[in-house]
């Protein structure tokens, strides 16, 4: 009984990313394949997967059943999802607006754009 229960659960945990969900859609693959072999005899194994997938045949009479061959497509099961929280008062903001000036310098570093806070930190060691 552990054995069926560690099974199914490395299967739920393999099928949980998309590029091995691809693995299910393998009959399909042999399926199409055979109706490939069927309409054309000289039709091998190599020359079905270099015509599905390294050549670009365009949209024919069964592109519906190309796309449901495995790797054909890409699966977006996964999505990022990004939440901005405002900050709680725009008076931080207000306060840090010295952190850029509107002088223009030509060069790179410029202090008047670092906060005084981390000047007050990062200073050289006093003899």
């Amino acid at each position: 009984m552990k054995k069926w229960i560690s099974y199914f659960f490395i299967c739920a945990y393999l099928l949980s990313f998309p590029e091995a969900r691809q693995i299910l859609k393998f009959p399909t693959l042999v399926e199409h394949f055979i109706s490939h072999k069927l309409r054309d005899h000289q039709t091998t194994f190599a020359s079905f997967l270099k015509m599905h997938y390294l050549e670009d045949h365009g949209i024919d009479a069964d592109y519906s059943q190309d796309m449901k061959l495995p790797f054909k497509v890409q699966d977006s099961s996964h999505y990022s999802l990004n939440i901005i929280v405002p900050p709680s008062n725009s008076e931080t903001l207000a306060e840090r607006s010295h952190l850029i000036d509107g002088v223009k310098h030509n060069f790179v570093y410029a202090e008047s754009f670092f906060p005084s806070i981390f000047l007050k930190i990062w200073q050289p060691p006093k003899i």
